[in-house]
């Protein structure tokens, strides 16, 4: 028992180590990540590379606000639950009034950008969404497309992943 006592009093010591914070500091943790695991659940379940810019932004504002009471007790959980609730309510809703309304969804969600069309580059379509000729052919690439004559169509999607319709092949 005196191995524990001197060890408990050594972490206290050398290392500011206080059982009382962190065992606040894991409990805290345990139940703020249930509340994240029920919010993904809820959201959808979304891939990064599948959510358009609003929704990274309010994703990534989530995890500053959760981050907060899981390491400060002065944080009350609930102010953090209230807070992610809104946030979630406003997300649902702006997807719901943008699937609804036109005009909406246009603010939320920009056009495609056309980038080929019949092989052919689109050099506006290029500059509108800042993608390089070299950036473009590493895209082709990773899609299994050796040449640009291959392409029939090619946008630059809304999720900001880049699309391929190959040309059909006769004969």
């Amino acid at each position: 028992m005196d191995i524990v006592t001197s060890f408990l009093e050594y972490l206290n010591t050398a290392l500011s180590f206080e059982p009382a914070l962190t065992l606040s500091i894991i409990m805290r943790t345990l139940i703020v990540s249930g509340i994240i695991l029920f919010v993904i659940k809820w959201i959808g379940s979304k891939g990064v590379n599948q959510l358009t810019a609003y929704q990274l932004i309010i994703i990534l504002s989530l995890g500053n606000i959760v981050a907060e009471p899981m390491l400060n007790n002065d944080a009350p959980i609930l102010s953090m639950v209230t807070v992610v609730v809104i946030i979630i309510v406003l997300f649902k809703l702006l997807d719901y009034v943008s699937a609804k309304n036109k005009r909406m969804e246009k603010i939320i969600n920009p056009d495609v950008i056309e980038l080929v069309k019949d092989g052919q580059m689109d050099e506006e379509g290029m500059i509108k969404a800042r993608i390089g000729m070299k950036e473009y052919q590493s895209f082709m690439r990773l899609a299994g497309i050796r040449d640009i004559q291959e392409i029939d169509i090619s946008n630059l999607e809304i999720n900001g992943q880049i699309s391929f319709i190959k040309k059909e092949r006769h004969g």
